[in-house]
């Protein structure tokens, strides 16, 4: 059985190997961008291409033509049944033509409307994909006009206009897709300067006039969308929004969110203290009975979503016993094989077990909210030092987790105050909270529909100086059924 196995074993690496080089041999056989004597290969392959797309479009067009024939008699028969409707329809004839013409001709145009036409042409596109040059070719095409760019000092905006060492052939200027195509090669190198560059030379020559045939290849939102991540690269954050704002994105896709996010959270880490101007401060008398003799002073941050701060929630009595007991603190968040890199700091689950006062500070929690403690997690104290951060997350899970349950709202206690650095900040919310021990923030994080908020996007800042102890209260919504009912049918939730 081991021999079988080692048999087997060699084969397969006489087999990658054989792979290997076949893949090595056919790079070398093509290398487009390596010699003009390969290159003129292609020259043959675009008169191939050239002509199978023009037969393509004679087919296309006989279709087209035959359509419109037919759209024509079916026009002019349908103007005739509308003016002569009364005597038309009494003429059996022209009744059963009707019915016969409408229950098998409109099928039949149902179906040679969804006929492929041209799959032969579609079939030898195909299998010229193998004569075409590949990614790498593209790539070192892409290496060799920046290696003239610096060996002969050129300007890449003169070299795009087609201005070579001051010979100028219009003929040979780059289009929009060329410069974007460098813009791009350059971006994935990390050479952000120069990928700027050839952007903007994109933009320049992108005509929107030609938006239909521009479409099939990019379009001018592609554009604007990778120069807005690349001046939020370079901290020029309100150009980069610019950008953006022209690229008119509804969705943001991962890469443009996570720039946006992070530029916006740079500028709300690096600010003072952050709140609203039209909100105001109150005493919470009215979520649980016994709030009426010992109101607690809340101050609103935002309406929706639902997040107020409460000032003096939590003594330094009862900081003090948590902060001196020995719980065994872990790392916050592991990664496969190590620590994560979105968040750095200890934690320790507190349980309701530890002692009275965690169930005192359960019914607080009850008090800020509202909401039912039933089948909550347990109370998690954290601590960041130094350069201790959490990245921008929802507390509330993502499709992906494929949870029946979710986290209603969030309750954190600020345990410390934090010399430099360490705030709480919702960057769509233009919102940052510096910590101040004994205050708390509580927020929501569903709709009232049940689902997740997305301006609830919140994250922390990393300290610079000092020690923060914050301790956290994650509330579920399948046990808030009587206190909180699900309103399904809100139009705006």
């Amino acid at each position: 059985m081991n021999l079988i196995r080692i048999i087997i074993f060699l084969a397969s690496i006489s087999l990658n190997l054989f792979k290997a080089n076949a893949i090595e041999n056919l790079i070398r056989q093509k290398s487009y961008a390596a010699s003009t004597e390969v290159l003129k290969r292609l020259l043959d392959v675009e008169e191939m291409l050239e002509k199978n797309l023009a037969s393509y479009v004679e087919e296309l067009k006989w279709k087209l033509d035959l359509i419109q024939q037919a759209l024509r008699k079916f026009r002019a028969e349908a103007i005739r049944m509308n003016l002569y409707f009364k005597t038309y329809l009494s003429n059996p004839l022209k009744s059963f033509a009707l019915i016969r013409h409408q229950q098998q001709d409109w099928q039949k145009w149902a179906l040679f409307m969804s006929e492929t036409i041209g799959k032969e042409h579609l079939a030898y596109a195909h299998e010229m994909r193998s004569e075409l040059p590949t990614a790498f070719d593209l790539q070192e095409a892409s290496r060799s006009i920046e290696l003239l760019i610096t060996y002969y000092e050129l300007n890449p905006n003169e070299l795009a206009s087609g201005k070579l060492l001051g010979y100028s052939q219009p003929g040979a200027a780059l289009s929009a897709m060329d410069c974007y195509a460098l813009g791009m090669f350059n971006y994935f190198q990390k050479e952000y300067t120069k990928a700027e560059i050839w952007l903007n030379a994109s933009l320049l020559k992108y005509d929107s006039s030609q938006e239909a045939k521009y479409s099939i290849f990019i379009n001018e939102k592609s554009i604007h969308k990778w120069l807005g991540i690349l001046s939020i690269k370079r901290r020029e954050n309100s150009l980069g929004m610019w950008h953006i704002n022209q690229a008119k994105t509804e969705h943001y896709d991962g890469i443009l969110e996570e720039h946006i996010t992070m530029a916006t959270l740079k500028e709300h880490c690096a600010a003072s203290l952050q709140r609203p101007s039209h909100l105001h401060c109150r005493y919470n008398n009215w979520t649980t009975p016994f709030l009426r003799i010992a109101p607690l002073k809340m101050e609103e941050l935002s309406i929706d979503p639902f997040v107020v701060l409460y000032h003096n929630v939590i003594y330094d009595s009862e900081i003090e016993w948590f902060l001196t007991q020995s719980f065994d603190y872990t790392p916050a968040l592991l990664d496969y094989g190590g620590f994560s890199a979105h968040r750095s700091g200890k934690n320790v689950f507190i349980e309701l077990e530890k002692g009275e006062l965690v169930k005192t500070i359960e019914m607080r929690v009850t008090d800020m909210s509202g909401l039912s403690m039933e089948g909550s997690d347990d109370l998690s104290l954290i601590n960041y030092g130094i350069g201790g951060h959490y990245i921008p997350h929802h507390d509330s899970f993502s499709e992906e987790e494929n949870k029946t349950e979710d986290r209603i709202a969030t309750a954190l206690f600020y345990l410390s105050d934090v010399e430099l650095g360490g705030a709480t900040t919702f960057p769509l919310l233009n919102l940052t909270i510096s910590p101040e021990k004994g205050t708390a923030v509580l927020w929501h994080n569903l709709k009232d529909s049940g689902t997740p908020h997305p301006k609830t996007v919140h994250a922390a800042c990393p300290v610079i100086v000092g020690s923060k102890y914050v301790m956290t209260k994650w509330i579920y919504n399948m046990d808030q059924i009587f206190r909180r009912p699900c309103q399904a049918n809100s139009l705006n939730s």
